[in-house]
């Protein structure tokens, strides 16, 4: 909602306004700067106020983004490509959000997660294989996963049943 005066568009009313959406939840640079331009700020107090936030502490696009993704990745776990999108649809930088991602998100963890995914998935009755494995390939890239990881999951999956088949 753009502001009705221009007595009302002054660094101040900015940063009471940047405070007020901190107490929400943290934001990344670029989502504070997208929500304060939309409120009507011109460019220079918008630039002005995302300084000053980031100077005292209350705006570090690293935490933000290392924080998001420690969250994402313990409540819903998720493949990198899909977890780096989430990241820069938050405002966070797309060489920021790659290097977070590689920080936290090692090949071995993504293949657990994405392990740990595929045995939630259950077979419809009546199935067969190549159904199944479609069905799967698609819910894990749905997630974020490539295909490196979805191939080595339906890997494991395949040997798992033509074991349990043959016993």
């Amino acid at each position: 909602m753009p502001l009705r005066g221009k007595t009302e568009s002054t660094p101040a009313v900015a940063w009471e306004y940047a405070l007020k959406l901190l107490t929400y939840r943290p934001r990344s640079e670029g989502e504070m700067m997208r929500r304060l331009q939309a409120r009507g700020f011109a460019s220079r107090i918008v630039t002005a106020t995302v300084n000053k936030l980031k100077e005292v502490g209350l705006l570090d696009d690293e935490r933000f983004a290392c924080d998001l993704a420690t969250y994402r990745l313990a409540t819903r776990p998720v493949g990198r490509i899909r977890l780096q999108q989430e990241l820069q649809q938050r405002g966070v930088t797309p060489q920021l959000a790659a290097a977070t991602v590689k920080d936290l998100l090692t090949p071995e963890t993504e293949m657990a997660a994405a392990r740990k995914l595929a045995q939630k998935y259950r077979r419809r009755p009546g199935e067969d294989d190549r159904r199944f494995s479609r069905r799967l390939a698609r819910f894990l890239w749905q997630r974020g996963y490539d295909g490196e990881i979805i191939r080595g999951v339906l890997a494991e999956i395949h040997t798992r049943d033509n074991i349990d088949r043959h016993r």
